[in-house]
């Protein structure tokens, strides 16, 4: 049995698995800093109210981009599509332009304008997208 000579070919997929195994290695970090739990937000309830700038739909986590009072955009992040949707929040459910309240936790770090959302109002409706989570605090904040 002869094993002393590895063909070009064979090196070059092996070559190019490390490579890939490497390159997703590499990705794997920053998606996970990418997902939005709940350990980079405080543990006091924040409400935030203004108007819908931005509405974006889609995986990890939707997000609602509002102005408030002073004229600075926040992001309210939400849940996942599929825990939104279960909450009745889905598409047309909040426009750009539209009065939002936004009810959650803000971002740990001072100087970024964003906030775990646990419940949304808009238009007359009210979507408890982390109700076990509102009671947690004892009590629904929010009106």
């Amino acid at each position: 049995m002869h094993l002393g000579y590895i063909g070009a070919g064979v090196a070059s997929v092996s070559r190019r698995t490390v490579l890939t195994v490497v390159g997703l290695a590499c990705t794997v970090p920053s998606v996970a800093r990418a997902h939005h739990g709940w350990s980079d937000y405080g543990a006091d309830a924040f409400v935030l109210e203004g108007t819908a700038r931005e509405v974006r739909l889609g995986n990890p986590h939707d997000v609602i981009r509002i102005e408030d009072r002073q004229g600075r955009l926040w992001d309210a992040v939400l849940g996942p599509p599929s825990r939104d949707r279960a909450a009745g929040l889905g598409e047309g459910a909040v426009k750009p332009g539209d009065a939002v309240q936004a009810a959650g936790r803000r971002h740990r770090n001072p100087n970024r304008l964003e906030m775990k959302t646990e419940r949304l109002e808009t238009q007359g409706h009210r979507f408890d997208i982390y109700p076990e989570r509102l009671s947690q605090q004892g009590q629904a904040p929010g009106r």
